[in-house]
């Protein structure tokens, strides 16, 4: 699988929340509203399926933070 580029990967999360913020409740909450109830079905998701939240934000802090600019992981924008 190729690797996504910040971009990208701005735009797939915008059409995430952009799904929530067009529920009924959605249009009503501020973005970041919005993303705190995208966290929080990510959490019982999580719960559900016993995979471990903690453990992938963790990982993806890390990814995020080797593939920023300035923080020698050497990605390129």
């Amino acid at each position: 699988m190729a690797m996504a580029g910040s971009e990208e990967r701005v735009a797939r999360a915008e059409e995430v929340l952009r799904g929530y913020g067009l529920s009924e409740a959605g249009w009503r909450r501020s973005p970041s509203g919005n993303l705190r109830e995208l966290l929080r079905d990510l959490l019982e998701w999580c719960d559900a399926t016993q995979h471990g939240f903690e453990r992938a934000l963790a990982a993806a802090r890390a990814q995020h933070q080797a593939e920023s600019p300035g923080a020698g992981g050497g990605a390129t924008r």
